[in-house]
């Protein structure tokens, strides 16, 4: 009896154990599952939180991939810039969906934005770098907004929780980087020689009317002067004693108009059969035509005729024009451009800063209106023009901003020393604006110009050549000449602002 009492006292025992162990695994059961439930839930969540964010990485970045490309067409005009904008964001993955068909593009963007009409939105306008703001503009803008909207209709675990989809949208500003431009221009002596008679004897009888015509032209833009008796068309003295000729053209007592010259030296001059007014038939016949040739060939410094700086004498004239071709395109959109002026003709025969960078456009356009071939000196120091002009944009451009040379010239280099050296000095130059990532944009003008150093110098530094052959006028090239500056403009960065 004492072990029966034992043994079901230990079963009881035993059952005081084991009951209360069972509704412990049941409370655990019920916890885990709902411990389950609600981590399914946060890795249902986690997952489409997750696509979102994903989708969300995606337009951020088509919408600036569109922007760029935008703005980067603004050249074009708005329409073919929002057209782009659009095509960019349409080729990039967003949320797997992608438009990348080719045949009939235009057309399928059209049909696009006319089904998404508050998915997708540009604006033209410029940007403000120091207020950072962007505002519309009436001019031709610089910057592009794009804003876009995406309405995804595919969620994942959240449809349990009632949420079926969601939306993404994005913005973004990008506009052109600003340029810093050296203008490097050549006012040698030269720069008259197509407008003198020494063309009819090196070029042929056909050009006599141009040059002719081009030197009456010169007479009338210095106010049609008279001085004596001189007109415009030469007169024919036999004597060869400058008194005598001096009355026959009534300058007894007139004094000479210039600083440098004088009238015994104009009369040697036209006497002469070796100088160019003999060599075109004008040997001892004088009057204004053949004294403007001796200002344009002998006399062409400011310090000597400072009026020349007015004429139209070639190819000055066409750099003048190109120059202001040039400014016109460039300030077409207002991009926060830099220009400098440099010369390579200088009183010590190398080459001068005649304007440090500046946004002052006018100003600089003033300057080169106001100079003159020879206008310091004859020679043509190409070299030393390309040096100026990647000195000044070291020492003055701005960090970011794209820096290029701009170098028009008539001629061929002559120093320093002498034709080959300077030829070799010039590329050498052009070389170490290559090393610097400065391109240069060559222009020749006029029949004289060394086209082949000028395209040397553009290869040299991955830009681009352009000439306007002599007896021309800019007018006749100004497609083409756009056609260049719209290359520069093309070849300039853009910038995600915002």
């Amino acid at each position: 009896m004492f072990k029966l009492k034992k043994g079901l006292g230990q079963r009881r025992a035993h059952n005081k154990t084991v009951r209360p162990n069972r509704r412990r695994k049941a409370a655990v059961m019920v916890l885990a599952a709902f411990l389950t439930v609600a981590m399914m839930s946060m890795l249902a969540f986690s997952i489409d939180l997750g696509y979102i964010l994903s989708v969300q990485g995606e337009m951020d970045r088509a919408v600036d991939a569109a922007a760029l490309a935008g703005a980067g067409s603004l050249v074009d005009g708005t329409d073919v810039a929002n057209l782009a904008a659009l095509d960019v964001l349409l080729r990039n993955p967003i949320g797997l969906q992608l438009m990348v068909e080719d045949e009939d593009r235009e057309q399928k963007l059209q049909a696009w934005l006319a089904q998404h009409p508050d998915e997708f939105d540009t604006e033209a306008g410029n940007w403000d770098p120091e207020t950072r703001t962007f505002s519309e503009t009436d001019g031709p803008p610089s910057a592009m907004k794009v804003s876009a909207v995406y309405h995804h209709p595919n969620l994942f675990f959240a449809r349990v929780l009632g949420f079926n989809d969601f939306t993404v949208q994005a913005e973004a500003i990008a506009r052109y980087q600003p340029r810093d431009i050296a203008l490097v221009l050549d006012f040698s002596g030269s720069m008259n020689d197509d407008s003198e008679l020494k063309r009819i004897y090196e070029y042929g009888e056909g050009s006599r009317e141009t040059i002719e015509t081009g030197l009456a032209t010169i007479y009338e833009e210095l106010g049609s002067p008279t001085i004596g008796n001189m007109g415009f068309e030469p007169v024919y003295v036999e004597s060869t004693y400058n008194p005598t000729i001096k009355t026959a053209l009534g300058l007894d007592g007139v004094p000479y108009p210039y600083p440098s010259g004088s009238w015994d030296d104009y009369i040697n001059y036209v006497k002469s059969s070796y100088n160019s007014p003999g060599k075109a038939g004008y040997q001892k016949k004088y009057g204004y035509l053949t004294l403007i040739n001796y200002w344009l060939e002998k006399r062409p410094s400011a310090s000597q005729t400072p009026d020349l700086w007015q004429v139209s004498a070639q190819p000055i004239t066409a750099v003048k024009d190109t120059v202001s071709v040039f400014m016109d395109y460039i300030q077409e959109v207002d991009c926060d451009d830099r220009m400098g002026l440099v010369v390579y003709n200088s009183p010590s025969q190398d080459a001068l800063i005649e304007e440090s960078l500046t946004g002052d456009f006018d100003l600089v356009r003033n300057l080169v209106q106001h100079r003159q071939a020879g206008h310091y000196d004859s020679y043509t120091n190409i070299g030393a023009g390309i040096r100026k002009g990647w000195e000044e944009l070291d020492a003055n451009g701005r960090i970011g901003a794209k820096k290029m040379i701009v170098l028009m010239t008539d001629g061929i280099a002559n120093k320093p020393y002498n034709t080959s050296y300077a030829k070799q000095y010039a590329l050498d130059q052009a070389a170490q604006a290559a090393q610097r990532g400065y391109q240069i944009v060559t222009i020749s003008l006029g029949n004289g110009a060394d086209k082949e150093l000028m395209q040397q110098i553009a290869d040299v530094t991955h830009g681009a050549h352009f000439n306007i052959p002599g007896d021309s006028s800019v007018s006749d090239y100004e497609d083409e000449l756009l056609a260049v500056f719209r290359k520069i403009a093309d070849a300039r960065p853009l910038l995600l602002v915002r």
